[in-house]
């Protein structure tokens, strides 16, 4: 019997997972398609968030969710870039299957940003909220509080504190 090791930020179904849970729990402003894919990034390779340039009140918050640092986890990351643009692919394929069953509210998408529809959060609402653990659920509210609301008009600064970039996002 071969045993094969699963990359939950390299299947698209975990994925499609990922960023419906972060635009359900999105309580502000729709979001950029880039700002999705970094923040839908650091959800599936939390211990990552470690290598990012944070403030010292931030960076006490991280270490309260107890998330291991990459060389204390039992797989070997390669550097947050490269991961990243691995993960390109599989996030673009995510989306469009998104946004093509209508959970992407069309307005907002024809002005860069991104937000679920009505249906779509009708839809995590009643199949999708339980399937997100609490590590998840607590990434992504440390997203929202020292991610979003510092740098929310600013994509530059996120980019410099994380790192990630990709020039057609």
């Amino acid at each position: 019997m071969k045993l094969r090791l699963w990359y939950p930020q390299l299947d698209v179904y975990d994925t499609i997972r990922r960023m419906v849970m972060l635009l359900y729990y999105w309580e502000y402003e729709p979001v950029s398609l880039e700002r999705l894919y970094i923040f839908d990034f650091y959800v599936a390779n939390a211990p990552l968030l470690h290598e990012t340039s944070l403030t010292k009140a931030a960076r006490n918050e991280l270490n309260k969710l107890n998330i291991p640092k990459p060389q204390k986890t039992f797989l070997s990351y390669p550097s947050a870039p490269i991961l990243f643009q691995k993960m390109e692919n599989v996030q673009k394929e995510a989306f469009q299957s998104i946004s093509g069953r209508s959970l992407i509210d069309t307005k907002q998408l024809q002005n860069g940003m991104v937000r679920l529809s009505e249906s779509g959060k009708s839809l995590c609402k009643l199949h999708f909220s339980e399937l997100l653990t609490d590590t998840e659920y607590a990434v992504i509210d440390f997203l929202k509080k020292y991610f979003s609301i510092k740098q929310s008009a600013n994509i530059t600064e996120l980019r410099g504190a994380t790192g990630l970039r990709r020039v057609n996002a």
